[in-house]
C-alpha cells in the first residue's frame, strides 16, 4: 500500500521533498501545472454531525479483538531496541498493540466529535453543555515567557509527557480570556508538524512513530473532555485543531506501519530485538488483516477514510468556534482535503466562504484563496493558481520546520 503521509506529528520523505522543491521551483514550470480530476462522484457530500455518544449498535468496536497487547509479551530488561546512535523503549507501543490507531478503529471519546449522523438537526451538540460556574482566572504571559513555555513542551518523542504543563495550565485558566488561545495555538504550530524521513534504514523512524501513536488516545482523551468541560471557547477551537493534526500523524504512521516489508526494511531491529522484531511483525499483521475487513486495500482508500475523520473534526470546528474564531483556517483546510481528492466542486463551495480572521494561522494563504476564489467568479476556476497557493503553503511549513527543527539540534532524518 502506497498513500501520501502529510502528517501532525510525522510526515513523509516524498511529500516533503516534493513540497519543498514545488516551492522553489514552481514559477519555472506553473505554465504546465495539471489542473485537477473533476469531481469523481456527483453525489452530495456526506454531512458532519456531532453526537452525544453512538448507540451501541453503531459504536465501533471489533468483537473479534484481542487483548491491548496482542499476545505481545515484553520481558524487564529487554524493552529496548538499541541501534547505533538510537534507543527506543517499546514497551508502550506494545502494550497498546490494538489502541495505536483510534482514528481507525474508533473510540468513545473521538467518536463524539467525528461520528456522522442522518439528521442534523435533531440531535444535540456534544460540546455544548454548560461549563462550570467555578470562576479561573485568565492566562497572564508575556510573549517571551508564552514562546519559553511552548519550546519546552517541544519533543522529537515522547509528546504526551511534555504537554502535561500545556495541559495543566488549560485545565486552571480561562479558555476564553488572556493568553491561554494563543499559548494551544503556539503548541500546535511550532510543535505539532514534525517531518521524519529516512534515508537510509527504516528502523528509528517506525519505532519513533508508533511511540507518537501510542500517546494519541492520551491526547483525544484530553482534547475531549476539555472541549465538553468548555463548549464553544477558542481554547477548545485550538484544541480541536490539535485533533486535526493527530489525525495526520495517526495516517502517515499506519501508512509507515504497513508499507514497510519487515524481513527487508527492519533488519537492524531483527538484529538487536528479536523481540522488539516479532512484535512490529504481529502489530503489523494485526492491522493489514483490519484494513482488509474494512475493505481499506489501497492507499487511496485509507487517505480517504482519514480524510472523512478530518473533514468530522473541521466541520466540529465550524459548528462550535466561537463568533467565527479560525473559521478562516477549518474551512481553508477543509477545500485543501476536497480539492487533493479531485472534488474542485467541493473545495470551491468550501472557499467561497473564507474569510480572513484575526488570529488565523493560514492568513497569508488564505488571502490568496479569498482572491483566486473572486477571480473565478469572473474568469473561471484557474487550477494553476490553486495548486501554486497550496503548494506555497506547504512550502512555508518544510521552511519553518526545518528551522524549528535545527533549533533543537534535530534534522528531518534524525530522532
Amino acid at each position: 500500500m502506497r498513500t501520501r503521509r502529510l502528517s501532525a506529528f510525522a510526515a513523509s520523505a516524498a511529500i516533503h521533498v516534493i513540497a519543498l522543491i514545488a516551492a522553489v521551483v514552481f514559477e519555472a514550470r506553473s505554465s504546465a501545472a495539471p489542473a485537477p480530476p473533476p469531481d469523481a462522484s456527483t453525489a452530495k457530500d456526506p454531512t458532519v454531525v456531532l453526537v452525544e455518544s453512538l448507540p451501541p449498535s453503531e459504536t465501533v468496536t471489533e468483537t473479534d479483538a484481542p487483548p491491548d497487547t496482542l499476545g505481545i509479551r515484553v520481558d524487564e530488561g529487554s524493552a529496548s531496541v538499541t541501534l547505533p546512535g538510537f534507543t527506543f523503549d517499546f514497551s508502550k507501543v506494545a502494550g497498546r498493540a490494538t489502541r495505536l490507531f483510534p482514528f481507525l478503529t474508533g473510540s468513545p471519546s473521538l467518536n463524539r466529535v467525528t461520528a456522522p449522523s442522518r439528521s442534523r438537526s435533531r440531535l444535540p451538540n456534544p460540546l455544548a453543555r454548560r461549563p462550570s460556574d467555578e470562576h479561573r482566572p485568565p492566562l497572564v504571559l508575556g510573549d517571551a515567557a508564552l514562546q519559553s513555555v511552548v519550546d519546552k513542551a517541544w519533543s522529537r518523542r515522547d509528546r504526551w509527557r511534555v504537554f502535561h504543563t500545556i495541559a495543566g495550565l488549560a485545565n486552571a485558566h480561562s479558555p476564553d480570556q488572556g493568553r491561554l488561545p494563543a499559548l494551544l495555538g503556539a503548541y500546535v504550530a511550532q510543535n505539532g508538524l514534525q517531518p521524519y524521513i529516512d534515508t537510509s534504514i527504516r528502523d528509528p523512524r517506525l519505532w519513533v512513530e508508533l511511540g507518537l501513536a501510542a500517546d494519541h488516545a492520551d491526547f483525544i482523551d484530553f482534547v475531549t473532555r476539555f472541549a465538553a468541560s468548555n463548549p464553544s471557547t477558542k481554547a477548545a477551537t485550538e484544541l480541536l485543531f490539535l485533533l486535526d493534526k493527530l489525525a495526520q500523524g495517526s495516517l502517515d504512521a499506519l501508512s509507515t506501519l504497513v508499507d514497510t516489508d519487515p524481513g527487508e526494511q527492519l533488519r537492524w531491529t531483527r538484529r538487536a530485538n528479536g523481540e522488539a522484531y516479532d512484535a512490529i511483525v504481529t502489530i503489523r499483521e494485526h492491522y493489514r488483516l483490519l484494513l482488509a475487513r474494512r475493505g481499506l486495500t489501497s492507499g487511496d482508500a485509507i487517505r480517504a477514510h482519514y480524510d472523512g475523520v478530518r473533514l468530522a473534526i473541521l466541520e466540529s470546528i465550524l459548528l462550535t468556534t466561537p463568533g467565527g474564531y479560525r473559521a478562516g483556517d477549518a474551512r481553508f483546510l477543509m477545500g485543501a482535503i476536497y480539492w487533493k481528492q479531485g472534488k474542485a466542486a467541493s473545495a470551491r463551495r468550501v472557499w467561497k466562504e473564507l474569510t480572513v480572521g484575526p488570529g488565523d494561522r493560514y492568513a497569508v494563504a488564505s488571502t490568496e484563496m479569498e482572491a483566486a476564489m473572486r477571480a473565478a467568479e469572473e474568469r473561471g476556476l484557474d487550477a494553476r493558481r490553486i495548486n501554486r497557493i497550496l503548494e506555497y503553503e506547504q512550502g512555508r511549513w518544510v521552511s519553518f520546520s526545518f528551522d524549528r527543527l535545527w533549533q533543537f539540534g534535530y534534522r528531518f532524518d534524525t530522532f
